[in-house]
Order: structure tokens, then C-alpha cells, then sequence
């Protein structure tokens, strides 16, 4: 299982940091690797703030800003739209055909006027991309979506499974969806996803999600966040069940196998895993394991461009408070929440606007 994870993280450090040389390994100090995680913190913030002065961010937040109504602009117009115009197929799908045709915001009706044509292949809105815009500067576009049938309990319902989007502000793309894939389960009367492959552009960050389950009993997630900028963020995790049928088992404990994850910030990465079954054995809930038992089935290492910086330990202390700690190699340990002090405050600062958004 070590050797597995080893080569897991060697393979992200690879594409995320480039080559090493295999007969050079890379030694830290505890000093150096202290700040490592420190400065990887302060590069996290640095990329939130990337995200709110990102084109993206400016015309979400003209989008849902207060504009002396109960709702939004980008709400309003949307209404607008769903009141004019039949969205729903009779099995509570998405009215894709029947909605192909250009919509135009027109300011003086405050309504959509649709358009039309035999060649028309998607469905496209033209609108003020604020309440205060005096042209029609916004465009989003629909396409290429479609939908499967499912039968669920007995009613027929619609989910999707492909589709396109995206939305351009003033000639400048700031915002698109892709769905290339989405495949279902029913299973004892419940649809649950068993393949999702979804690609988000929010100007400047690319977010990719892909989750797979395999033979049925086993779930790979993949979730990457990145920007030309270099701020790049990506966690990988696998859960491996111990039956496909969950129905069957009656804890969280009994279910699960075991639960690997490797997450890396720019040049430093985790490597996690939680021997569940074992857990399982001693006959106790997670939630009733000793400081001992955490350590010895949930084991989690730091590394930086593949050098192993710290370990992760947990303890409990006064009141029984659960605390997380980096060890590193001088024997030192840090609180993990050292390094993320006010981190509610400082994002709530970055994301200030979205916050308190009334309009003076």
C-alpha cells in the first residue's frame, strides 16, 4: 500500500513540479519546511484573491448584487425568463428543443423576445450583464446538452448527462461549463452517479472535476484548480467500499474499506490514508478511538517536491479537544491551526463585497 501512494504522489509531483534528479534527494530543514507550509498558505490566499479580482468574480458579483429588489439582477432576468417560457418537459426534464432560439433582453417590456431561425442548434441569451448596462453586453449560449430517462419509483424522470455553457461579457469569455460526461445507477429506487466528467472555466481558474466508480466498489475522485497565474491546487481521492450494496451495511464503519488521498498546493502535497476496516474490527465508531487508534489506522505525511517534510499526528488535549499537529524532523511540532489563524477573517476580507452586497 506504501509503495502504491509513493508512486500516486510521485506521478502528481511529476506533472505539478517537473523532473527530479533520482540519485539527488532533496533534503529540508524543520526551519525550512515550517515555512514551506506557511508560504504555501499565503500563496493559497494570494489565489483567493486572484479569484475575486478575476473577470469571472466582477460580473458574478454585478450578477447577484442588490438592486433595491428581493432579488439580484442576474436572478430578475432569469425569472423573467422562466415565467415566459415552458423550461420543463413533461417528465421534469430540461426543455432543451423546445427552448432552441435566441433570446433578447429587451429593456423597455422588461421581457425576453425570442428569435427563431431553422438552423437554430442552441440556445442563446443576449443580455445586460448589470441592472445599470444600457446594451445588451452579456451573451450566454447553451449547447450540444442531452439527457437520459430514468424510472424512479415508478415515475419517469430526466437527468443530465452532456451540455455546454458558456457566458461572455463584453467580447471577453468569463465563465463556461462542460459537461462531457455524466452516467447513472438505479438502485433500489435511488439514481446516484457513477461517472461525472466536468470542466469549469471562472476567468482566470480552470476547475476540473472527474469521479469514477469502478468495479462498484470503489470511488475515485479527482478534483484540480489551477490558473496561468500558477496557482494550482489538486486532491485525488480513492474510497474503496467494502460491498456495492450500501443498503446492506448499517455504519459508515462496516462500509468502507479503506480511504487514500493525495492533495497538493503548488509544491507541497499530502498523503493520507485511513485504514477503516481495521477500525471496524475493533468493534468501535470513529468517533470513539482513542488518540493511539487515530494514529495508528490514519496515517498522514507532508512532502515538498516529493522530500518528506513532517508527519501529521493528532492528539487530545485539556477538555478532550481534538488538536492536529505537523511533526517535523527535529522532533518540533506546530498546531495545524497555527497556520490557518483567521483564516475565516482573512477570507471573509478577500470576498468582502460578496458579503455585504447592498447597493449605497
Amino acid at each position: 500500500m506504501k509503495r502504491f501512494l509513493f508512486s500516486l504522489l510521485a506521478a502528481v509531483a511529476l506533472v505539478g513540479c517537473g523532473s527530479k534528479e533520482e540519485d539527488k534527494p532533496i533534503v529540508y530543514s524543520a526551519e525550512e519546511a515550517k515555512a514551506s507550509i506557511r508560504g504555501t498558505m499565503d500563496s493559497f490566499y494570494n489565489c483567493l484573491k486572484k479569484a475575486n479580482d478575476g473577470g469571472f468574480a466582477n460580473v458574478l458579483f454585478e450578477l447577484i448584487k442588490d438592486t433595491k429588489k428581493s432579488e439580484g439582477w442576474g436572478e430578475y432576468i432569469a425569472n423573467v425568463f422562466y415565467n415566459q417560457y415552458e423550461t420543463k418537459t413533461a417528465h421534469q426534464g430540461f426543455n432543451y428543443e423546445g427552448l432552441k432560439g435566441t433570446y433578447t433582453w429587451n429593456p423597455n417590456s422588461k421581457e425576453w423576445n425570442k428569435e427563431v431561425s431553422s438552423n437554430s442548434s442552441n440556445i442563446t441569451w443576449l443580455f445586460p450583464a448589470t441592472a445599470s448596462s444600457t446594451t445588451n453586453n452579456g451573451r450566454a449560449v447553451l449547447s450540444g446538452y442531452s439527457d437520459v430517462s430514468l424510472t424512479v419509483k415508478g415515475e419517469e424522470e430526466r437527468f443530465p448527462t452532456k451540455g455546454n455553457a458558456v457566458v461572455i461579457v463584453d467580447n471577453e469569455k468569463v465563465a463556461e461549463v462542460n459537461l462531457n460526461n455524466i452516467t447513472y445507477k438505479l438502485e433500489n429506487g435511488y439514481v446516484r452517479p457513477t461517472a461525472v466528467d466536468l470542466k469549469i472555466y471562472t476567468n482566470p481558474f480552470t476547475t476540473i472535476l472527474k469521479v469514477d466508480v469502478g468495479s462498484g466498489d470503489e470511488y475515485v475522485a479527482d478534483f484540480s484548480f489551477s490558473s496561468p497565474e500558477g496557482c494550482t491546487t489538486r486532491v485525488k481521492a480513492v474510497i474503496k467500499l467494502t460491498t456495492s450494496d450500501l443498503n446492506s451495511v448499517a455504519s459508515i464503519e462496516e462500509a468502507i474499506d479503506n480511504i487514500r488521498i493525495v492533495a497538493v498546493q503548488n509544491d507541497l502535497q499530502v498523503v493520507a490514508h485511513a485504514d477503516v476496516k481495521a477500525i471496524h474490527k475493533l468493534g468501535k465508531k470513529l468517533s470513539e478511538l482513542t488518540n493511539e487508534e487515530i494514529n495508528t489506522y490514519a496515517k498522514a505525511e507532508v512532502f515538498k517536491n516529493g522530500a518528506k517534510i513532517a508527519d501529521v499526528k493528532h492528539e487530545f488535549e485539556r477538555n478532550n479537544e481534538s488538536v492536529v499537529y505537523f511533526i517535523f524532523s527535529d522532533g518540533s511540532k506546530v498546531k495545524a491551526e497555527e497556520y490557518i489563524t483567521d483564516f475565516e477573517k482573512k477570507v471573509t476580507d478577500i470576498f468582502k463585497r460578496f458579503f455585504n452586497n447592498s447597493e449605497e
